[in-house]
């Protein structure tokens, strides 16, 4: 599923991550990256992501820049969603492991600048079994082991 984003959202994204990054690391909380780009790059690359979810599935991003660690990047359906973005387009599902509060459920994107593809989604609660590689720290879910993308337009409400 391709969302195509526009200069606006790259300047909302662009803002969110410059106040986030200062806010976060102001007080110590870290950017848990993958890969060599920088912390900036890796939180625009995410904020873009959370935007084309959130555009797709008509609903509303969480926008906030205040103190963060965690928590949903969006609502749908009232499930919590957590959005992991990759540049690569054949990107796995990362997400951390640890006990403690964790979303509904997952979705991975690919962002190619503005252009992003929801690769697929799995609920949070199967990631230990679906997962490639599962250490007590991390999980890895291969992309092509998560749900399609069409089936997050047909979930059903919380209830």
């Amino acid at each position: 599923m391709k969302i195509f984003l526009g200069p606006g959202e790259l300047a909302v994204a662009s803002t969110i991550t410059a106040l986030r990054q200062g806010v976060n690391r102001e007080v110590g909380i870290a950017n848990r990256k993958a890969g060599p780009q920088d912390p900036i790059t890796t939180e625009l690359i995410g904020i873009l992501g959370e935007l084309a979810v959130a555009k797709a599935l008509n609903v509303y991003p969480d926008l906030t820049t205040h103190l963060r660690s965690g928590g949903a990047d969006a609502i749908v359906q009232g499930y919590a969603v957590d959005v992991k973005s990759t540049r690569n387009p054949h990107g796995d599902l990362y997400v951390d492991a640890r006990p403690g509060k964790r979303p509904d459920l997952y979705v991975l994107v690919h962002v190619e600048y503005l252009t992003c593809t929801i690769l697929g989604w799995c609920w949070a609660a199967e990631v230990p079994d679906r997962a490639h590689i599962f250490t007590e720290s991390m999980a890895r879910v291969r992309h092509i082991d998560l749900d399609h993308p069409r089936y997050l337009l047909t979930l059903a409400p919380l209830t």
